[in-house]
């Protein structure tokens, strides 16, 4: 009885133990959030909304921003603490115990953000939810009379958060197989939709609302999972 007890007492605090570190170090498959030159940067699908408290974004000029607590990169590109409630260090998060962390335009340093496309991997440490991301620019427009904002990276994602495949809605999207555009037409108010592989990659995200269309021609063809931010998962096709 005592030594069934210790080994229940074991795996209980090993269970915690891996929870707490699942939260921690977000090593779930890659995601891309990309802000298009020009985009308006206050609406939600030009944010990386990546907790409740972080937000990055970037206006036409300068450097990224939490739009969650801040209006705009106000102290300039390489001044300041911008983004509020992270800090950056070049590696990866596995290593994060052995990383110096700095504020993001401290890291990158003055007049090197034309070159971010070509920076190592980064690690992105969420202060207060006290999470570790790897993340790496693949796109930054940069040039005061040529760029408008635009800016796209790649990051890890919670291993523990998936896709609510469960809960399954039908008759909510058509037409279903579709080549170019999947239309919706039982949405109550606009909604945040994320289409996944069938391994669970997230690949798309966006906004949208009753009788609009998303965007499929650049998709492979396949089966994919249409996620809704209400919960509704709708499984469509990729036709050719």
């Amino acid at each position: 009885m005592k030594k069934t007890a210790i080994l229940a007492f074991l795996l209980f605090w090993a269970l915690i133990k891996y929870k707490a570190t699942a939260q921690i170090l977000w090593t779930g498959p890659l995601t891309t959030f990309t802000k298009e030159d020009g985009a308006d940067w206050t609406l939600p699908e030009n944010q990386d909304r990546i907790t409740d408290n972080v937000w990055i974004t970037r206006g036409h000029t300068k450097s990224i921003f939490n739009i969650k607590v801040e209006a705009s990169d106000s102290k300039g590109a390489s001044k300041g603490p911008e983004p509020t409630d992270t800090e950056w260090a070049y590696g990866q998060a596995s290593n994060y115990a052995s990383l110096t962390f700095q504020p993001f335009g401290s890291l990158v340093g003055e007049g090197n953000f034309a070159d971010l496309k070509s920076t190592p991997n980064m690690v992105l440490h969420l202060i207060t939810d006290d999470i570790y991301i790897d993340l790496k620019f693949i796109e930054w427009q940069s040039g005061i009379k040529t760029s408008t904002g635009g800016f796209a990276y790649e990051r890890s994602t919670d291993p523990l958060e998936r896709p609510d495949f469960g809960r399954r809605a039908k008759g909510v999207v058509y037409p279903n197989p579709s080549s170019g555009l999947l239309c919706v037409s039982e949405l109550i108010q606009r909604e945040k939709y994320c289409i996944f592989d069938i391994t669970g990659h997230q690949i798309a995200q966006g906004l949208v609302s009753k009788n609009e269309c998303i965007d499929v021609k650049k998709l492979e063809t396949g089966s994919y999972f249409l996620n809704f931010e209400q919960g509704r998962t709708i499984l469509f096709v990729k036709g050719e």
